[in-house]
Parts: C-alpha cells; sequence; structure tokens
C-alpha cells in the first residue's frame, strides 16, 4: 500500500529495517591468493599439453618476478571490485582532500570491512568470504590469460562471473529485493 510522505524504509528484509549492525573483516591473505593463482596456472598450462609450451611457459610463470607486477595489479582492482559488489555493508563517506593515487599497492591482507546486520549468519560469512577469494583467483588468471592466451581466458571470466552470482545472491538476500510503491497517477 501506498502512502504520501512515507518516512519507512521501503525494503522487505527485516535485516534491512534494523539498525543493528556489527563489524566484520573479511581478510585474503596475499600469499593464500598468490598460492592459487600460481597453483591453477600451473595445472592449467599443463592441460594444453607439449603442443602449447611457449604459451604454457608464460602462463606458469606468473607469479615470477616482473609479472606478479600484472598480478598485483589486478588484485588491486579486484579487490575494490569486491568492496564496491559490496557496497550496502561497506559504503563509506568521502574523506574531504583525500587524495588517490595510483601507485601500486602490495599489501600483505586484502582486507573487506564491513557492517552487517545482526541477523546475517556466520555462516553465510564463511561463504561469502570463500567466494570472494575464488573471485579474486579467477579474475587475476582470466586477466592474464586475455593477454597471454586469449582462447582459455573464457574459462576463468565464467568461473569469476559463476563466483560474482554467488557473490550478489548473498547480498540481495540478506539486504533484501526493494519494493517499490506503486503510483496511483
Amino acid at each position: 500500500m501506498y502512502h504520501i510522505g512515507c518516512n519507512e524504509d521501503c525494503y522487505n528484509s527485516d535485516a534491512v529495517n534494523s539498525r543493528e549492525t556489527k563489524k566484520v573483516t573479511l581478510v585474503f591473505h596475499r600469499e593464500q591468493l598468490l598460492y592459487d593463482i600460481k597453483n591453477y596456472a600451473f595445472i592449467e598450462g599443463h592441460v594444453w599439453g607439449e603442443e602449447n609450451q611457449h604459451a604454457q611457459h608464460t602462463l606458469v610463470e606468473i607469479g615470477e618476478e616482473g609479472n606478479v607486477d600484472r598480478v598485483n595489479r589486478i588484485l588491486g582492482v579486484v579487490h575494490a571490485a569486491v568492496v564496491e559488489m559490496l557496497y550496502p555493508y561497506t559504503k563509506q563517506e568521502p574523506v574531504e582532500d583525500e587524495v588517490i593515487c595510483d601507485h601500486m599497492w602490495v599489501p600483505d591482507d586484502y582486507k573487506v570491512i564491513m557492517k552487517v546486520p545482526v541477523t546475517m549468519s556466520r555462516t553465510t560469512l564463511h561463504l561469502l568470504n570463500r567466494l570472494i577469494h575464488e573471485f579474486m583467483v579467477a579474475r587475476v588468471i582470466y586477466d592474464w590469460l586475455s593477454i597471454t592466451h586469449p582462447e582459455a581466458a573464457r574459462n576463468w571470466l565464467d568461473k569469476a562471473m559463476e563466483a560474482q552470482e554467488e557473490i550478489n545472491s548473498i547480498k540481495s538476500t540478506r539486504t533484501g529485493v526493494l519494493r517499490r510503491p506503486s503510483h496511483p497517477f
């Protein structure tokens, strides 16, 4: 039912309507991300067989000096994308006179700091953490393959998109779907 001048939240989720939140930090250790990236790259490269030795060699060396710089850049981009993807939980107000630059950022840990409803399940947060890890790894491998072996890149993009859809599904389930009131005119 539509009320003129309604000041109520227009979400149908109790979690969103509740103002009670808890701070939760998801941590993604760079060494763990790099381990999986290198491991998957090794497996992917060896699946190609002997006929693609040059492409195999290029992929397997994804974590080597010089190559890892691209991996670091993409991890930074993907981390920022994850924070933005989880906007209902991660939003922050702009900082006055903040200067944001493009220096390479290589932290030991990538963190996603969230304010989640107290009704959110710990099991959901654990699942979210694992899905984000897989998303980050798949996106890095996709980026690398899009440069070095484009024919193989699509599979990794599909893996990243699948993880992203699951992350968005969790976000939508927990934040609720927006109900727009119908207008009589």
